[in-house]
C-alpha cells in the first residue's frame, strides 16, 4: 500500500523579500568596463548581493525539503502518479529534476537583486565633494561650430555641463550623493550662476540661464570667486573655512587670455571640455577711425584696419554705411596676409589697413564697416563709430611763448584762438565763472590757480590742481614710451615708439584717472574726469622732448583737440567694448533718461547730479541709445554710442587642443553632448519582474489546476 501525503505547492514558501533598508553606502563603488565601451555603474551593489544571498538558497532549499505528510491506506496507485513524484521530489538530497517555476523564481529574484544594485548607465565619473563648472560665454563661443547641428559652442557647452551635473548626480535611492556644484559663467567678469549646491535641478537651471556675450574671455576674477566659495561654507556668516578645494572644470574653446597667469593651489585639479573645431577660420575689423579733414570739415574720411589670426592669407571686401545706406564698397578684394609666427611673441596676426574715399557728410552720422561674407565670427565683422556734425571751436591756449602750439592751432579750422597769458586766464576765470571756450589748452609753466574752472582741457608738464592728479619726486629723464592705449581717440594715427624725453614731471595719479600712455618712470599722458572739467594731461613739456619734431605730435593735439572739443556734443565719436560701460555726460536738466540696447527693451537710467550717467557692464556690441527729455523741448534728445568687439585673442577663434596654466599644460577633451545620462536600469528591471510574476502565478495556477 502507498502512503500518499498531502499536496503542498513549493511556492508558497518562496521568500520574495521586497523589503527596503538601508544598507552600506558606496557612491564609488561601481563596475566600468574599459574606455570606449559603453559603461555601466553599479551604484548599491554590496546591498544587491547581500538580498540575493539571503534568498536564493532557502528557494533553492525547499525544492529538496521533504514534507511530513499523513499516511493513508488505499487500494491502487494508478490515479495517485502526481502525488508519487511529488514525494520523489521532496526527498532529501535527491538530485533535483526539471522545474519551470523554480528557474522562473530564481530569475525574479535574480533581477530584484540586480535592480537593488541601481544599474545605470555612466556619462562620466563620479565624485563626492566640490565642484566648480565653469562656462565660457565670451564672443567667442558665439562660434556655430559646435557641433554637426550648427549650434553655437555655448549650446553645446551648456548641454554638455548639464550632462556632467546629471552623472554628479546620479547617487540613486540606496547610494545617494555627497556631490556641491558650482555653475560660473565667465567672460570680462564672471557671474555666480549658483554658489554650491547639492539640488540637481537648481545645477541645471543655473546652466540654463547663462546667456551669451560679446566680451572677452578673462576667468582670473572667475577663479578668485570660486576660491572665496571654497573657503568659506556660509559666506553669508563667514562660517569658516570649507573642507577641501573644488575640483574644477572648464568648458571652453581654449582662447582664455589670463589662463596662463593663474596657478593652481594645493589639492585643485582641472580639467578642460574643450568645445569647438581647430582650424575654424576667421577674419575680423580690429580698429575703425573717421576724420575730417582740416581743409575740408564737410567731408568724412574712414579709416579701417583688418587682422587675420589664421596662417593662411584670406580676401576680403569691405563695405562703408552711413546712416544704414551704403555708400561704398572696396573695388576690389583686399589680401589680408597671414599670421606669422615670432620667436618669443607667439602668432602675431596679419594686419592690412584700408582708407575709403572722402565722402561728403556734414551733420553728425554712424558710420559703419563690415567685412562681406561669412566668417566663424560674425560679431567682429562689423564695427561702428558715431562722429559728430561739422563744428568750428573757440579754442584757448593759456602760454604767450608757445611758438609751435600756435602754429598747431592755427592751422585748423577754428572759429577762434585767444591766445592769454595765465594770470589772464585766471582772471577772466574769477570774473565771469563760466566756459568761454570750448577747449583750453594750458601750455604755461608758470600757471597756478586753487582749482581749475568748468570745463574741458589739455595741459602740459606740471600737474594743474585738480584731484586725482599730483607731481612727487624729482622729475625723471632719459624717458621713453613703453606702453599706450591705442584704441582711444587721442592716439588715431598717432605712434609714439620714437618719442624720446628728457625731464618727466612724475605723477601719482589717484583713483577714476585713466593712464593712456606710460613709461618705466610713471605716466605720461592721463585722463581725467571730476563732475564738469574733463582733462587731457601730457606730464611732460614738449619742449623737453624731440616730440615737436614728430608727425605724432601734429596728430595727437589735432586727435585731442577734436576729442575734447566735441565729447558731451549731441552725438559723440567715443566707442565702448563689451565688458566695460557705458559713461557720457548729459544736460544737468535732463530728465526721464533711457537706454536701448540692441535688440533690447528700453531701461531706465538716474543720471547724477553732474549730469554723468553710466550703464553696464555692456553685454552685447553694437548701437546703444541713450534718449532724455529736456525741459521746453517737445521731443526727446538722443546720443548714439557704438559699442565694437575689436579684442585680437578673441579674434582667434580656433579651439585650442590644449590650455596652460602656469607652467602646467592640460589637455582638452572634446565635450560630447547628445550621449547617455545616466539612464537608471533598475526601474525597467523591476517592471520586468512584476510582469514575470505574473507568469508564474500563471503557471502555478495551471499546475494547481491540473493536479
Amino acid at each position: 500500500m502507498w502512503s500518499v501525503a498531502g499536496l503542498l505547492h513549493p511556492a508558497q514558501h518562496h521568500a520574495h523579500d521586497r523589503r527596503h533598508w538601508d544598507g552600506p553606502r558606496h557612491a564609488h563603488a561601481r563596475v566600468s568596463p574599459p574606455t570606449g565601451s559603453p559603461s555601466v555603474t553599479w551604484l548599491t551593489p554590496l546591498f544587491g548581493g547581500i538580498v540575493l544571498a539571503s534568498v536564493i538558497p532557502p528557494l533553492v532549499a525547499l525544492y529538496f525539503l521533504r514534507l511530513r505528510r499523513t499516511r493513508r491506506d488505499i487500494p491502487s496507485t494508478m490515479l495517485w502518479k502526481r502525488s508519487v513524484e511529488d514525494v520523489r521530489a521532496n526527498a532529501p538530497f535527491q538530485r533535483l529534476r526539471f522545474n519551470l517555476l523554480l528557474l522562473l523564481q530564481l530569475l525574479l529574484l535574480i533581477l530584484l537583486g540586480i535592480a537593488l544594485m541601481q544599474p545605470s548607465f555612466d556619462a562620466g565619473s563620479l565624485h563626492d565633494g566640490r565642484t566648480v563648472l565653469l562656462i565660457d560665454r565670451s564672443a567667442s563661443m558665439n562660434v556655430t561650430d559646435g557641433d554637426d547641428q550648427g549650434r553655437t559652442r555655448l549650446e553645446v557647452a551648456k548641454e554638455a555641463a548639464i550632462e556632467r551635473i546629471e552623472s554628479l548626480h546620479a547617487g540613486g535611492i540606496f547610494g545617494g550623493s555627497d556631490a556641491e556644484i558650482m555653475v560660473v559663467g565667465f567672460s570680462d567678469d564672471p557671474a555666480i550662476r549658483t554658489p554650491f549646491t547639492d539640488s540637481r535641478q537648481e545645477a541645471i537651471a543655473a546652466v540654463e540661464g547663462i546667456e551669451p556675450t560679446d566680451g572677452r574671455s578673462l576667468i582670473g576674477p572667475a577663479f578668485d570667486l570660486a576660491r572665496a566659495y571654497t573657503t568659506i561654507v556660509d559666506p553669508d556668516s563667514q562660517s569658516g573655512p570649507g573642507e577641501a578645494p573644488a575640483a574644477l572644470e572648464i568648458w571652453s574653446d581654449g582662447r582664455v587670455q589670463d589662463l596662463p597667469d593663474q596657478v593652481l593651489k594645493p589639492g585643485e585639479t582641472l580639467q578642460y571640455h574643450r568645445v569647438g573645431e581647430l582650424e575654424t577660420t576667421n577674419t575680423g575689423i580690429a580698429s575703425i577711425a573717421a576724420e575730417r579733414p582740416y581743409d575740408k570739415p564737410g567731408k568724412i574720411q574712414v579709416f579701417v584696419a583688418v587682422e587675420n589670426p589664421d596662417l593662411e592669407p584670406q580676401q576680403i571686401d569691405l563695405q562703408l554705411a552711413v546712416d544704414g545706406s551704403v555708400r561704398s564698397i572696396t573695388p576690389a578684394p583686399i589680401d589680408v596676409p597671414g599670421a606669422r609666427l615670432e620667436p618669443g611673441l607667439g602668432r602675431i596676426p596679419g594686419r592690412r589697413q584700408f582708407a575709403f574715399t572722402p565722402i561728403e557728410q556734414s551733420s553728425g552720422a554712424v558710420i559703419e564697416a563690415s567685412i562681406l561674407g561669412e566668417d566663424g565670427l560674425a560679431v567682429d565683422n562689423v564695427a561702428a563709430m558715431v562722429v559728430p556734425p561739422a563744428r568750428s571751436m573757440k579754442v584757448a591756449l593759456v602760454g604767450l611763448d608757445r611758438p609751435v602750439l600756435r602754429s598747431l592751432l592755427e592751422g585748423m579750422p577754428l572759429e577762434s584762438l585767444d591766445v592769454i597769458s595765465a594770470s589772464r586766464f585766471a582772471a577772466i576765470s574769477e570774473e565771469q565763472g563760466e566756459e568761454q571756450w570750448d577747449l583750453v589748452i594750458l601750455a604755461d609753466p608758470a600757471f597756478q590757480m586753487e582749482s581749475l574752472p568748468p570745463g574741458r582741457y589739455l595741459s602740459f608738464g606740471t600737474a594743474p590742481p585738480i584731484e586725482g592728479l599730483r607731481n612727487f619726486g624729482e622729475p625723471a629723464s632719459g624717458v621713453i614710451v613703453r606702453r599706450t592705449r591705442d584704441t582711444h581717440p587721442v592716439f588715431r594715427m598717432v605712434n609714439l615708439d620714437d618719442l624720446f624725453i628728457s625731464r618727466l614731471a612724475k605723477v601719482i595719479p589717484g583713483s577714476g584717472v585713466s593712464v593712456l600712455a606710460e613709461s618705466g618712470d610713471g605716466p605720461l599722458i592721463l585722463e581725467v574726469e571730476r563732475g564738469p572739467i574733463h582733462l587731457v594731461h601730457v606730464a611732460f613739456d614738449p619742449l623737453d622732448s624731440n616730440w615737436p619734431y614728430l608727425r605724432s605730435f601734429v596728430n595727437f593735439t589735432a586727435n585731442t583737440v577734436d576729442y575734447l572739443g566735441t565729447v558731451g556734443d549731441a552725438l559723440t565719436s567715443s566707442a565702448g567694448m563689451p565688458g566695460r560701460p557705458i559713461t557720457v555726460r548729459l544736460p544737468a536738466d535732463a530728465t526721464d533718461v533711457k537706454i536701448l540696447p540692441p535688440g533690447g527693451e528700453p531701461l531706465d537710467l538716474r543720471p547724477g547730479q553732474t549730469g554723468l550717467v553710466s550703464w553696464g557692464p555692456v553685454r552685447k556690441a553694437g548701437l546703444h541709445e541713450i534718449t532724455w527729455q529736456e525741459p521746453d523741448q517737445p521731443e526727446r534728445s538722443r546720443r548714439m554710442v557704438a559699442v565694437n568687439q575689436l579684442d585680437r585673442d578673441e579674434r582667434r577663434i580656433g579651439a585650442a587642443e590644449s590650455v596652460e596654466i602656469g607652467t602646467a599644460a592640460v589637455q582638452g577633451q572634446r565635450a560630447q553632448t547628445g550621449g547617455r545620462r545616466w539612464q537608471d536600469l533598475w526601474p525597467w528591471i523591476l517592471v520586468a519582474v512584476i510582469g514575470l510574476s505574473f507568469v508564474e502565478w500563471f503557471l502555478w495556477q495551471r499546475q494547481v489546476g491540473a493536479g
